[in-house]
């Protein structure tokens, strides 16, 4: 995807996950492609450095990375996983995934903090301090941040899906 159309992306999710509505499996299917963007954004930069780095895409990524992962986190954790251990079962199987996915929303928000500064940094043009460690931070986060949504696509989402297709599930599309 085109940096520009990527950050366009990036930004309307930040908005929508802000006050999600509709169907809430396809509100994950579109936090899934905005964040899986996101890790191919940082991706590229984390190639880039110490390079040829986009001042511009990195200013605006410091901008919205934290904005977006806590309002994607916060539908997870509000609207989301109550409605995976309603149509689901209050199982021990079921908890213990939503208290890992929960777990690893604390853990990428205090990376993205973080994150946020670094990309600010790049963002302003002068050298940075450390750029193997700027990269590495890059890329501890988006491997962090894939593995967690294939955990969940792979577990919670296709348990749901098979809920529905079994008829245990009235979730309303919209």
């Amino acid at each position: 995807m085109h940096q520009l159309a990527g950050l366009d992306l990036i930004a309307e999710a930040k908005l929508f996950f802000s006050s999600p509505d509709g169907d809430p499996l396809v509100a994950l299917e579109k936090a899934h492609v905005t964040q899986l963007t996101l890790c191919d954004m940082l991706e590229q930069i984390a190639d880039s450095i110490p390079g040829q780095i986009s001042r511009e895409t990195c200013s605006k990524l410091g901008g919205d990375l934290l904005p977006l992962i806590r309002n994607i986190h916060r539908f997870e954790e509000d609207i989301l996983y109550p409605l995976a251990i309603e149509r689901l079962g209050s199982t021990p199987a079921i908890e213990a995934t939503v208290t890992r996915l929960q777990y690893e929303h604390c853990e990428d928000e205090c990376f993205a903090e973080e994150l946020a500064d670094a990309l600010y940094e790049l963002g302003t043009g002068k050298a940075p301090k450390n750029p193997e460690a700027i990269g590495y931070m890059l890329r501890g986060f988006f491997e962090a941040l894939r593995r967690h949504i294939a955990f969940e696509h792979e577990h919670l989402l296709r348990l749901m899906r098979q809920a529905a297709t079994d008829g245990r599930d009235d979730l309303v599309t919209g």
